[in-house]
């Protein structure tokens, strides 16, 4: 049986922060399937998740955001709508999931919505704002989800490999503001160290999905071995 809703929640290491979050999407009134990655996480974010009723799916060690995704896409099934939400945001309200979604409900020809920060904090709406290719929460509709390749090799670069497939594609995207949200700094997450860190991994595994990601675009290339080698991580 297809659903109607399924909102993934990839994680790693989100235990203090996670469990805002899933009030939100767990109290959203829509006939719909929460399901949370734990991607290998250290903490307890396998434990905050389970205070609510979402499905959790555990990963063994850190295999990256797009292998996480693909993870909770392979135990979710068909659906028809998908919501892609961070664990990290900071308000978070129901509104926005309708924002993400109704698009899709309204349009036959959208393929998928990208939630642009606005009125949050300065930082991150300027990112939103000139670089909406890296933006996390998204709505996608089952057709489009269906027509993906594997998204495990992409990591970080998973939102860069889905604007620029859906753009290989031919696909209608649209860009709704998410009004007055932003999510905590990786900085403030671990210490400045650390999450500059975290932050330089990110930015190369972004530029990598930029760079490589037609190698990836049909789905005959799917990956079987969710552990990429070290020249691909």
């Amino acid at each position: 049986m297809q659903n109607e809703l399924v909102i993934l929640v990839p994680a790693y290491n989100e235990g203090p922060r996670i469990g805002a979050v899933l009030e939100i999407l767990c109290s959203y009134q829509a006939k719909k399937r929460v399901i949370v990655i734990d991607d290998g996480s250290t903490d307890n974010t396998a434990e905050a998740s389970q205070d609510y009723p979402v499905e959790l799916v555990e990963l063994t060690d850190n295999r990256g955001k797009g292998a996480a995704l693909q993870s909770g896409i392979e135990h979710a099934g068909d659906s028809e709508y998908w919501l892609f939400i961070d664990a990290d945001l900071i308000n978070l309200r129901h509104d926005h999931l309708d924002a993400l979604l109704n698009p899709l409900q309204n349009d036959n020809e959208l393929a998928m919505t990208v939630g642009a920060f606005h009125g949050g904090r300065t930082m991150t709406d300027l990112a939103h704002r000139y670089f909406d290719i890296l933006n996390g929460q998204r709505g996608l509709k089952g057709n489009f989800i269906n027509s993906l390749p594997d998204l495990s090799w992409s990591r970080f670069g998973v939102e860069i490999f889905l604007s620029k497939y859906a753009a290989f594609k031919g696909d209608k995207v649209s860009y709704p503001h998410l009004d007055n949200m932003t999510h905590h700094m990786k900085e403030a997450k671990y210490g400045f160290a650390r999450g500059a860190i975290y932050r330089l991994q990110m930015y190369r595994e972004c530029l990598k999905a930029l760079f490589t990601w037609r190698n990836y675009c049909c789905p005959e290339n799917k990956k079987t071995d969710l552990h990429p080698s070290d020249d691909e991580a």
